[in-house]
């Protein structure tokens, strides 16, 4: 692995920590932790290069969970489950057939 492969996965993790946890938490304990570890294994020049797939696999999950998570909701709002059941129908070429809610309704 070259440094500057190592660097970006490093920069990359830093920032999806700190789009993730660090504004909910309010907490930099996740940020100062991988800057330890990465000052760690950057002061061993002979070190394993399964840290570094760890932390490439990590970040694949983190952005991925983060896209997951918007694309969930934008995708699908908090709603009724009528206008769950209407919209899942649209969106299947399909009407959703009305349901009878009233059963005071003399009108049948």
């Amino acid at each position: 692995m070259t440094n500057t492969t190592q660097l970006r996965v490093y920069r990359h993790l830093l920032r999806e920590i700190n789009r993730q946890f660090t504004p909910v938490t309010k907490n930099k304990a996740w940020s100062i932790q991988l800057r330890q570890q990465w000052l760690e294994a950057s002061r061993n020049p002979g070190s394993n290069n399964t840290d570094f797939k760890a932390a490439q696999n990590a970040l694949t999950y983190m952005a991925n969970n983060r896209q997951y998570k918007e694309l969930l909701a934008e995708f699908n709002p908090k709603m009724s489950e009528g206008d769950r059941i209407e919209k899942t129908a649209r969106r299947v070429g399909l009407e959703a057939p009305k349901s009878y809610d009233d059963v005071s309704n003399p009108s049948i």
